[in-house]
């Protein structure tokens, strides 16, 4: 029994320190401070889309995203009138997302994705939730990237997305305004964001050393 406690505690510890590894992050670290609008199609009340860059220094694969945000609490703090989002992540073009290198493009429902309220409110009231979304095993190498994310809508005049900000990155982010505006960098603020790697070997081992300690047992 003591085998399998200890092979159980050294698994909950590989899980969590790869939980928190992640390849890029720009921390959640304004929870109550403003952020931006940022929808995921036309039609919307607002039309701005956002989208923030990131820097890989090796080759890696990316698992899941992870973005935090709210709603803009016109009539709801919560997730009332969301559907889903869009979500993608581009190529560099010399400072702005390459609208025609899209690496990963996805439009998940709300129950697509794992979503957890943060216990923070941002500062229009309403709730911060962080979203988590699987993107399977997608290989990226060395270089820049952009993550945009879009919230879609049951009543598009109603509550928008907003994608809270981080004091963490290069203070550069780019906006895009439907329908057509092409993507404008702009500068100042960072969106708050992770890409989560596969898991590591050390990860896997510790489930290896789980599945052996059972199989003892």
């Amino acid at each position: 029994m003591k085998s399998v406690l200890m092979a159980c505690g050294l698994a909950a510890g590989v899980f969590a320190s790869s939980a928190s590894a992640a390849l890029y992050s720009q921390a959640n670290d304004l929870a109550t401070d403003t952020g931006f609008y940022s929808v995921g199609g036309p039609n919307q009340f607002f039309t701005q889309r956002m989208a923030d860059n990131f820097t890989l220094s090796s080759a890696a694969t990316v698992t899941s995203v992870r973005w935090f945000g709210a709603s803009q609490n016109f009539a709801f703090p919560d997730l009332t009138n969301f559907t889903g989002f869009d979500v993608k992540i581009y190529g560099d073009l010399g400072g702005v997302p390459d609208a025609n290198n899209v690496l990963y493009g996805s439009s998940p429902a709300l129950a697509g994705l794992t979503i957890t309220p943060t216990g923070f409110n941002n500062i229009g009231g309403g709730t911060q939730y962080q979203f988590d979304l699987n993107v399977g095993s997608l290989n990226l190498g060395a270089g820049t990237y952009w993550l945009s994310v879009g919230g879609l809508l049951v009543n598009n005049f109603g509550d928008t997305f907003v994608w809270s900000r981080s004091t963490q990155g290069d203070l550069a982010n780019a906006s895009f305004f439907y329908p057509n505006s092409g993507w404008i960098a702009f500068g100042g603020n960072d969106l708050a964001f992770e890409i989560i790697p596969a898991p590591s070997a050390l990860a896997l081992a510790g489930v290896a050393a789980l599945g052996a300690a059972r199989r003892r047992r």
